[in-house]
């Protein structure tokens, strides 16, 4: 008879070997191409791939249905508090910008369609003040990392984002999909992003892309606060700081 430990700690390992297999791969792999790589059947494979998708620990691709890590594994990461090199990086910079405007700033990456994950802040030392969870997720459409993030995504996964149905937060939140298109466009032009109470009603966030060597979109960096203390006119006077 079939050991039922050894069944299930085998099917572990196989998800493990998937996740490992997509960790190193430059590009998606398609179904076939994993299971080539392990020795596997299509079959398994695409159990094992089926589970972990809708688990959020991959991501099948709409466009030609490959696959690559999902939003899951930062997730996982950021909760161990493995102290990924981006993180590092913008350290120096969000003590800056929160000694600057005294408000608390945020580090966050695009991570699934139309969400962003928080990987980093600074809390600012006021006892009122923004509050965000490191590890925790945002709608894009209307937080302003997630539309300094969103509004250099494909046009392609822009679309798709404004295809969906755009959750009202508090009255302010866009949810005409024409409007934040042509938010997304003015965000494109002018380098920032304003979110005026429209995630949560009371706070108010600027943010702004943060490129790489080559001039991509890795991440957003923005500030947020209080918005009796934080209002949008103060904010857009720290906007040339955070676009440095």
């Amino acid at each position: 008879m079939d050991n039922p430990v050894k069944r299930v700690l085998r099917s572990l390992n196989l998800s493990l070997d998937v996740l490992e297999l997509l960790a190193k791969e430059p590009e998606r792999l398609s179904l076939s191409t994993v299971a080539s790589r392990l020795g596997l059947s299509k079959a398994a494979v695409h159990s094992i791939l089926a589970n972990l998708e809708a688990r959020g620990y991959v991501r099948r691709s709409e466009e030609n249905s490959r696959y690559s890590l999902g939003h899951r594994v930062w997730e996982l990461g950021i909760a161990a508090g493995e102290r990924i090199e981006l993180r590092k990086i913008a350290e120096d910079e969000l003590q800056t910008l929160t000694q600057l405007t005294g408000e608390s700033s945020q580090l966050s990456k695009y991570i699934a369609r139309g969400e962003v994950l928080y990987l980093h802040k600074i809390n600012s030392s006021n006892p009122v003040r923004a509050y965000v969870e490191e590890g925790a997720r945002a709608p894009a459409h209307c937080v302003a990392t997630g539309r300094a993030l969103l509004a250099h995504q494909t046009e392609k996964e822009i679309e798709a984002v404004l295809a969906r149905p755009l959750i009202a937060y508090t009255p302010n939140t866009i949810t005409d999909p024409a409007k934040l298109r042509d938010e997304l466009a003015r965000v494109r032009k002018q380098g920032y992003a304003i979110n005026p109470g429209e995630y949560r009603g009371e706070i108010v966030g600027i943010a702004a892309p943060v490129r790489d060597h080559r001039g991509a979109v890795v991440a957003g960096v923005g500030v947020s606060g209080p918005s009796y203390r934080f209002n949008v006119t103060r904010a857009k006077s720290f906007a040339p700081a955070g676009m440095k």
